[in-house]
């Protein structure tokens, strides 16, 4: 088994992780109002976080492209979009509409074709 496809899964879940640290720290932001948008975001701790946790992303996806097709790995990559919105439905409550579900399948069913060949 290549050494880049368990490296690939974290990179998919890292992903996900920054953007609900992404989310976690912007939530709430808009009703600071006195405060720019800019010192919310550099002094939120989830968002610190998000950008520490992409950078170990960023490391794993450069170990990834070494040894995988771009082609090949970037498919499979796009299951951050199904775990974000799976995260974002059962762990941030949010409402998933019916279309929003169709296109997050349809992702997995490709993701799942490039892989089967990997």
């Amino acid at each position: 088994m290549n050494a880049a496809l368990p490296v690939l899964c974290v990179t998919v879940m890292l992903d996900v992780v920054g953007q609900l640290l992404f989310k976690r720290g912007l939530d709430g932001s808009h009703e600071a109002i006195e405060d720019s948008l800019m010192c919310r975001v550099l002094g939120s701790p989830a968002i610190l976080c998000g950008v520490l946790v992409y950078g170990a992303e960023f490391t794993a996806w450069l170990f990834v492209l070494s040894r995988l097709d771009l082609s090949e790995a970037f498919p499979i990559a796009t299951l951050s979009y199904v775990g974000v919105v799976l995260a974002s439905r059962f762990l941030l409550g949010e409402m998933i509409p019916p279309r929003r579900w169709i296109a997050t399948v349809m992702i997995a069913a490709g993701a799942a074709l490039v892989g089967a060949n990997a």
